[in-house]
C-alpha cells in the first residue's frame, strides 16, 4: 500500500484537462470494462472474467516491422518470454507463464480466426537426419502482421482449459482485420510500404595484439601444416603491427607487413534490407463484408548471400443470407522463398561461419579472401567463409494454406448455433548443397529434406444467452469438435556427388541415405462452458471438456478436465466508485487440463533400414513402448485483482497462480541389458508458481496530448518435484550442446548440468602439480536458464498528431552456457585473453622447459590438494586453455536491460486528407533491439538460443543478433 500511496501522491498533482468533446486525437486506451476476446472466440466483458488476460491491438505490432511475429510481443506482456536465435532470419521461441511440462511442447497453442494453426520448427525425426546445420524459423512467423487486428493471450489453463490438451501452456489468439473500419460502407484501400536495415549488435571483442600461430610462431606456406604453424586456426602467434615481415595465404610466399585487421570479422557482415509492402481492399455494406490483401516482403540478411522471400495472399469475406443466418470463408495462402539460409551452430564446417570466425587469425585481412573464394587463410579446418555463404547454401520453400469455412445462425432469442472447419496445410521442401572441394568435404553433398503438416479441425456450437430475471444472467455454450493431424517426413542424402556440382539425388557415388517418418491422429473433443452473473456483479464461469485420443490405449483414451473461475466487482457491490476508486474486481480459479502422447507410442514393433544389396533390413527399436501410457495432466489454480484508480490514471492488474503437472510423458534410459535403450513411462511432476503485475499510469491527459506509462512484471518458479515415484531418477537430460540441459529432482527446470571446478571445502579450486585447474569427478549443477523474474517498461506520449513510444525490457537472474566463449578463449581471438600476455599487459617473467626467458606467465588462482597457494606459472596460452573441458568457466549471469524499441510516428490531420479524399496518412520511424542498457554477457546477446526446442540456456556460434532501424509509410482511402 506504501507504493501505491506514492503514486497517487505523484499524480493527483499534475494536469488532467481532458475534455471528451475537445479529445478527437486520444482516445482513452485502460477501461477495465471492456470486451475481449476469449477462448473459442467468445467475446465477454472483461469485468466478468475470472483470470488474467492481456490484449495487443494492431498498432503494437504493424509499425515496428519484425519479421517474426514471436519477437513482435517482446517485452510487452506480463509473464510471456521471448527468445530468438541466429541473427536476423532465425527462429523465435514464446513461453507463457514458464515451463510446465518436461520433454514435450511448452509454447502456447496459436489461434487464428478460430482455426488451430502449427507453431513447429520442423526438425528430422529419424536417426538418419538430424540435420540442424540451419536455424529455420518456427511457422507462425508465416502470419504478416499487417493482417492482424488483434492478439489476446490467454494465460495458463484457468484462462484456455476450453481448447483441451494442448492449453496447458497458454493460448495466443490472433485476430485478423475484416472489411472496412467500424463497419463504414463502401470500399476502402490500404496501403502499406516501408524500408529496414539491420547491422550486427552483438559481436564479440576481439583482441589485435597477436596474430595466427602458435607458441609466438607462424609463417604461411599451404595454410594444412606445410608452414611454420600455418595449418593451427588460433592466435597465439607473433606480435602484430610491429614490422615484422611474413608470408601469409595472399602473398604468394613473399614475406608482407603482419598487422592487425580489427574489423575482419565485422567486415563480413552487410547491412541487411527489408523491403515490405502491402495493399489491403475492403468493402461492406448492409449484407457482406470483405477483404482482400496482399503482402510482399523481401529480407536480405546480414549474411552474405542470404535471403527470404514471402509473399502473403489473403481473403476474408462473410455474407449475410437473411436476418438470421451469416456464412462466410476466409483462405491465407503464405508462400516462403528462401533461396539461402544463413547457416547456424550445427553443420559447423560446411555451412556455419561463426565457428571460422571465433577461430579467426587476426591478422586475416577479409577484403583478401572476398576476391577469390577459392583460397583460405587456413586449409586444415575451414573453406574461405565467402565459398561457404555463396556456395554451400540451404534453400527453404514453404508453400501454406490456412483456411476455413463458417456459419452463425440465430435459431431463437438468445440463443445462436456456429459451426466452422478450417484446415493449416504445408509443404515445407529443404534442400542442402555442399560444394566439390569444401574442406571436409571434399566430394559434396547434396540433401533434400521434406515435410508435409496438416491439421483439420470441424467443429459446431450451440450458444445461448439470456437474463432469467432482472438480476441474474446467465451465458453457456456447448460444442463438439473433431481434430485431424497428419505429419510426414522424407528425408534423402547424397553423401558423395559423383560428378561435381551436379546437385541431384542421382548423382550420389555412395547408396543414398534415406528415411521416411510418417504419422496421424485424431481426437474428437466434447466442450461446454456457462457463466453465471448475478447483478452484473458476481459471476461465477464453469467449463468441461472431454478429448478421446487416438494415441493413448482404448482404456485410456477418454480424458475429461474442468475449470471453474469466478471474478467480484467490488467497487460496485460496496458502492465505492468515486473520486478515488474507478473499478476494483477480485476473481480466482482452478482449472485442469491433459495432454495425450505423441502417435505410435503404444507398441513396440521394428524399424525399416535402409537395404542392403536388396534385401530389406528391419532392426529391433531402441526404445520400449508403454501399451497403458496415461495422459499427462496439469492442475492450475490463481487469483488475481483488477483496480483503477482517479478515472483510470492508475490501472493495476495483479495475479498469483501455481500448477502442478504430472504424470509426464517421458523417454527415460534404462539397462541395454533389457534389450531397449529407452522405456516411455509416465513419470515426473513440475510445481510452477508465479506472480504476474500489469500496471497502467497516465500521468498527464489533456485534449491534445497524453503520456502513458505501462509496466509489466512476472516471477516464475518451475520446479521438478519428482520424476519417478520410486526416486531412483535424479536427473533427466532435456538436451545437450556443450553441456546438458536438464530437469534435476529439487531444481528449477532448465538446470544446466556438466563439469566444474574441483573445490575445497572453502570453495577454492584445486589445481594440479602444473598449476592446471582440476576438474571435479561429479558433474554439477551450474545454473538454470530460466530468469527469477522479467518485465518491461513502456513509455508513449502523444502529442496532437505525433506519437512517440519507448520500450524497455529486462530479466534478471538465470543462467546461461556459451561455447562460443569457450572457444574464443581457447583460439586466444576474445580481448580478455590479453591480460599475461606479455609484460605490458601484466605478463610474469618465467623460464620455459627449453631454458628460454618469457614474459607471458600468468598463475591460477587457486590452491593445491594440501590447502598451499598455487605459485605454478603457465604461458598464457596454456592459462587460456586450462579451462577449456570445464563448462563451469564458461557459465554466465544472463540478466540483461534492453532498449527494445523506440516508434515515432505521425499521423496527417484529416482537415489536411480531406480535401483529398484520403481517409488516413501516416509516416513511422521505428528501431528495434537499440541498446543493450546492462548486461554481463560481453559477447553475446543473454537472449540467444539455438533453436525453439526446450534445449535452453545454451550458446554455441550463434551469429550476431541484430539492431534494425526503418521507415513505414500507411494510407488509408
Amino acid at each position: 500500500m506504501r507504493t501505491l500511496t506514492v503514486f497517487l501522491t505523484f499524480l493527483i498533482p499534475l494536469l488532467d484537462v481532458y475534455s471528451q468533446e475537445q479529445d478527437t486525437i486520444i482516445n482513452r486506451d485502460y477501461e477495465l470494462d471492456e470486451v475481449v476476446v476469449t477462448a473459442l472466440g467468445i467475446s465477454r466483458q472483461k469485468r466478468s472474467l475470472g483470470y488474467a488476460t492481456q490484449e495487443l491491438n494492431a498498432k503494437h505490432l504493424t509499425a515496428n516491422k519484425e519479421t517474426n511475429l514471436v519477437n513482435a510481443l517482446a517485452g510487452k506482456l506480463a509473464g510471456v518470454r521471448t527468445t530468438n536465435s541466429q541473427g536476423d532470419m532465425g527462429s523465435a521461441r514464446i513461453v507463457i507463464r514458464g515451463e510446465t511440462s518436461i520433454a514435450g511442447n511448452n509454447q502456447p497453442l496459436f489461434i487464428l480466426d478460430g482455426i488451430p494453426v502449427d507453431n513447429s520448427q520442423l526438425f528430422p525425426t529419424s536417426s538418419t537426419g538430424g540435420n540442424q546445420s540451419r536455424d529455420f524459423r518456427n511457422a507462425i512467423a508465416d502470419i504478416h502482421p499487417d493482417d492482424i487486428a488483434s492478439i489476446s493471450v490467454l494465460k495458463g489453463p484457468n484462462a484456455a482449459a476450453l481448447y483441451g490438451s494442448r492449453a496447458a501452456h497458454g493460448v495466443i489468439i490472433i485476430t485478423t482485420k475484416k472489411g472496412r473500419p467500424n463497419g463504414l460502407p463502401g470500399l476502402g484501400v490500404t496501403v502499406n510500404a516501408g524500408t529496414t536495415f539491420s547491422t550486427i549488435a552483438t559481436l564479440a571483442k576481439f583482441q589485435d595484439v597477436f596474430g595466427q600461430g602458435e607458441n609466438g610462431e607462424f609463417s604461411y606456406v599451404d595454410g594444412k601444416g606445410g608452414g611454420i604453424n600455418d595449418g593451427v586456426d588460433e592466435s597465439w602467434g607473433p606480435r602484430l603491427d610491429k614490422g615484422l615481415l611474413i608470408p601469409q595465404f595472399h602473398s604468394n610466399g613473399i614475406p608482407v607487413p603482419f598487422t592487425a585487421h580489427p574489423d575482419n570479422v565485422k567486415d563480413f557482415f552487410e547491412t541487411g534490407i527489408t523491403q515490405d509492402y502491402g495493399v489491403a481492399i475492403t468493402g461492406s455494406d448492409v449484407r457482406h463484408d470483405f477483404r482482400l490483401a496482399f503482402n510482399r516482403q523481401d529480407q536480405k540478411g546480414t549474411v552474405p548471400n542470404t535471403q527470404i522471400k514471402k509473399n502473403n495472399l489473403s481473403l476474408a469475406a462473410d455474407y449475410k443470407l437473411t436476418d438470421r443466418i451469416n456464412v462466410g470463408a476466409s483462405v491465407n495462402y503464405i508462400v516462403t522463398d528462401a533461396p539461402n539460409l544463413p547457416g547456424g551452430s550445427y553443420g559447423q564446417r560446411a555451412a556455419g561461419v561463426m565457428l571460422q570466425f571465433l577461430w579467426f587469425g587476426r591478422q586475416v585481412d577479409i577484403n583478401e579472401l572476398k576476391k577469390d573464394y577459392s583460397r583460405n587463410w587456413n586449409h586444415s579446418y575451414y573453406s574461405n567463409p565467402y565459398w561457404r555463404a555463396f556456395y554451400n547454401t540451404t534453400e527453404q520453400n514453404r508453400d501454406r494454406v490456412i483456411a476455413d469455412v463458417h456459419l452463425s445462425a440465430t435459431l431463437a432469442k438468445g440463443l445462436d448455433f456456429r459451426f466452422r472447419s478450417g484446415t493449416d496445410f504445408y509443404h515445407d521442401i529443404r534442400k542442402y548443397k555442399i560444394k566439390t572441394g569444401t574442406s571436409g568435404v571434399p566430394d559434396g553433398s547434396y540433401t533434400e529434406d521434406a515435410y508435409t503438416v496438416k491439421e483439420s479441425n470441424s467443429e459446431a456450437i450451440l450458444h445461448y444467452k439470456s437474463s432469467f430475471a432482472e438480476a441474474l444472467g446467465f451465458d453457456g455454450l456447448a460444442g463438439f469438435n473433431v481434430r485431424n493431424n497428419s505429419y510426414a517426413n522424407n528425408y534423402q542424402k547424397a553423401s558423395k556427388l559423383a560428378a561435381p556440382d551436379l546437385f541431384t539425388l542421382s548423382n550420389s557415388k555412395d547408396p543414398l541415405e534415406s528415411s521416411n517418418y510418417f504419422k496421424q491422429l485424431r481426437v474428437y473433443s466434447a466442450f461446454a462452458s456457462a457463466q453465471f452473473s448475478l447483478h452484473d456483479i458476481l459471476f461465477l464461469n464453469l467449463t468441461g471438456r472431454n478429448d478421446w485420443s487416438s494415441t493413448l490405449p482404448a482404456s485410456k483414451r477418454a480424458y475429461f478436465y474442468p475449470s471453474t473461475t469466478a471474478s467480484l466487482v467490488l467497487s460496485q457491490w460496496l458502492d465505492l466508485t468515486g473520486a478515488a476508486i474507478t473499478f476494483l474486481k477480485l476473481r480466482g480459479g482452478y482449472a485442469q487440463v491433459g495432454n495425450d502422447a505423441d502417435p505410435y507410442q503404444l507398441a513396440t514393433v521394428y524399424n525399416s533400414q535402409t537395404a542392403f544389396l536388396g534385401n530389406p533390413i528391419q532392426t529391433s527399436s531402441k526404445k520400449k513402448k508403454n501399451p497403458l501410457i496415461r495422459p499427462e495432466k496439469t492442475h492450475s489454480s490463481e487469483i488475481g485483482v483488477d483496480i483503477a484508480f482517479l478515472d483510470n490514471r492508475i490501472s493495476l492488474d495483479l495475479a498469483a497462480y501455481s500448477s502442478n503437472s504430472i504424470d509426464q510423458i517421458l523417454d527415460v534410459q534404462t539397462s541395454s541389458a533389457s534389450g531397449y535403450e529407452y522405456q516411455l513411462i509416465n513419470a515426473g511432476r513440475i510445481r510452477n508458481k508465479g506472480l504476474e503485475l500489469q500496471l497502467a499510469l497516465v500521468p498527464l491527459r489533456t485534449s491534445s496530448c497524453k503520456w502513458i506509462l505501462d509496466f509489466n512484471f512476472a516471477a516464475n518458479r518451475s520446479k521438478v518435484i519428482e520424476l519417478d515415484k520410486e526416486g531412483l531418477l535424479t536427473n533427466y537430460v532435456i538436451g545437450t550442446l556443450g553441456t546438458q540441459v536438464v530437469a534435476a529432482v529439487g531444481q528449477r527446470y532448465g538446470s544446466l548440468f556438466g563439469t566444474a571446478y574441483k573445490r575445497n571445502d572453502k570453495g577454492q579450486i584445486i589445481v594440479d602439480d602444473n598449476g592446471r585447474p582440476k576438474v571435479d569427478p561429479n558433474n554439477k549443477i551450474l545454473g538454470h536458464y530460466t530468469p527469477d523474474w522479467s518485465g518491461g517498461v513502456s513509455n508513449t506520449f502523444a502529442y496532437k498528431n505525433i506519437e512517440l513510444s519507448v520500450l524497455i525490457d529486462a530479466a534478471f537472474g538465470g543462467s546461461l552456457y556459451s561455447g562460443s566463449a569457450q572457444t574464443g578463449y581457447y583460439a586466444g581471438v576474445y580481448a580478455e585473453t590479453l591480460p599475461g600476455r606479455a609484460a605490458e599487459f601484466g605478463g610474469l617473467t618465467w623460464t620455459d622447459d627449453n631454458g628460454v626467458t618469457r614474459d607471458d606467465g600468468v598463475i591460477f588462482d587457486g590452491v593445491t590438494e594440501d590447502g598451499q597457494r598455487n605459485t605454478k606459472i603457465l604461458s598464457a596460452e596454456n592459462y587460456y586453455k586450462a579451462s577449456y573441458s570445464i563448462h563451469e568457466a564458461y557459465i554466465f549471469d544472463a540478466s540483461f536491460v534492453k532498449l527494445r524499441e523506440i516508434k515515432l510516428q505521425y499521423s496527417f490531420p484529416k482537415k489536411v486528407l480531406r480535401p483529398l479524399h484520403v481517409e488516413g496518412l501516416s509516416l513511422s520511424f521505428v528501431a528495434r533491439n537499440v541498446a543493450f542498457l546492462y548486461r554481463k554477457t560481453t559477447h553475446i546477446d543473454p537472449e540467444s538460443a539455438f533453436n525453439t526446442t526446450n534445449l535452453q540456456g545454451v550458446e554455441t556460434l550463434s551469429l550476431p543478433t541484430t539492431r534494425s532501424f526503418g521507415f513505414n509509410l500507411s494510407l488509408n482511402f
